[in-house]
């Protein structure tokens, strides 16, 4: 427990992320701006979610990295796309809460078989639920597309470094360290499959309305490979969402335009890039304003009382993802409870992922 307590307030330095934090701001700004100059500010929210594919691949060679990430924004777009779908068909919170429970589960086995980085489903679901939960009067075609051209923006920027690299480096190309064995693959989805059912049935049961945060909250510390790793991200999420929460409450007080709501956005989420490997919880308290606020564009601003549900739902989902954790991992062998809480960040690294 102290090397744990030592770890969490220990910053490791930020050498190598800012230009990947980066990419990632440029990708959200860019479609962001470009929808409220076309005045389509209701699309805004299906633009975020695509430009987080820049987050995959954040330190791999540029063939590797575009490889991952459109395999990223094809998952992506298709979750956006059957979240506006359900949105339009009126599904309950239980359905959605199915849907998603099930989706997790087929996911997980999808992005680990893929090996993609950051691992795990959390983005798809967390971009699947949250487009399932908001209101949206548009066509389906019209969100599917602002996605995709939103991943497209992504491809672009991750992979423009290529043509100033080549001249001085040579790129490692395609070649990927294989996917985990089908039995672990197998028993990680059925964590994700029974904290995301939990979650998202105990939220819906107690009727706190926005039941897919609790469910998010549940996925974010399944990622990682054993009992530490995960309860320590969930520890993380929890004292980050606080501190986020906090912030975003600071942040309402404000009227804010759409125009500088996209570079406010955009800027929160650069800094929680900075620091998403280097310390979680710091991360969380920028990128939890993020999903808090980027439906500010089509609604009105999340009201206080809303935040506060966010900090409750937040801690149910962890809850259940430290009982899910604890009954589900091994105690012993490789890679067991001796992981420190550094060494978990710098192989898992979440993401703005959490924002969720």
């Amino acid at each position: 427990m102290k090397q744990h307590a030592r770890e969490f307030f220990h910053l490791p330095p930020a050498r190598g992320h800012r230009i990947p934090a980066l990419r990632v701001a440029a990708g959200i700004v860019i479609p962001l701006i470009a929808l409220v100059l076309l005045g389509r500010a209701d699309l805004t929210i299906y633009a975020v979610f695509g430009a987080l594919t820049g987050v995959y691949g954040r330190m791999e060679p540029h063939w590797l990295r575009l490889k991952h990430q459109t395999y990223a924004g094809i998952l992506m777009c298709a979750s956006v796309a059957g979240g506006v779908a359900l949105a339009a068909a009126h599904a309950s919170a239980w359905a959605v809460t199915g849907l998603a429970t099930i989706l997790a589960g087929v996911l997980s086995v999808v992005s680990d078989r893929l090996s993609l980085r950051p691992s795990g489903p959390f983005f798809y679901l967390f971009a699947f639920t949250a487009s399932a939960s908001v209101p949206f009067d548009g066509q389906l075609w019209e969100a599917a597309t602002t996605a995709a051209a939103s991943v497209a923006v992504a491809l672009l920027i991750g992979f423009a470094g290529r043509l100033r690299a080549h001249r001085h480096h040579p790129d490692r190309g395609l070649l990927e360290d294989p996917h985990a064995p089908w039995p672990r693959m197998l028993r990680h989805a059925g964590r994700y499959v029974a904290a995301m059912g939990l979650a998202g049935s105990l939220a819906t049961a107690l009727g706190l309305g926005h039941s897919y945060w609790a469910m998010i909250a549940a996925a974010a510390p399944i990622a990682a490979a054993d009992a530490t790793r995960g309860l320590v991200r969930a520890v993380h999420r929890v004292v980050g969402t606080y501190g986020g929460v906090a912030l975003t409450a600071g942040l309402l007080t404000l009227h804010w335009a759409a125009l500088p709501l996209a570079v406010l956005l955009a800027g929160l989420q650069f800094i929680g890039e900075v620091f998403v490997i280097r310390h979680y919880s710091i991360a969380l308290v920028f990128m939890t304003p993020v999903a808090l606020m980027m439906t500010g564009f089509v609604a009105a601003s999340p009201s206080q009382g809303l935040v506060a549900d966010r900090a409750v739902e937040t801690t149910i989902g962890a809850a259940i993802a430290f009982a899910v954790i604890l009954l589900t991992t091994s105690h012993s062998g490789a890679g067991g409870v001796s992981s420190s809480p550094a060494r978990v960040l710098a192989e898992h690294g979440p993401r703005a992922s959490d924002a969720g």
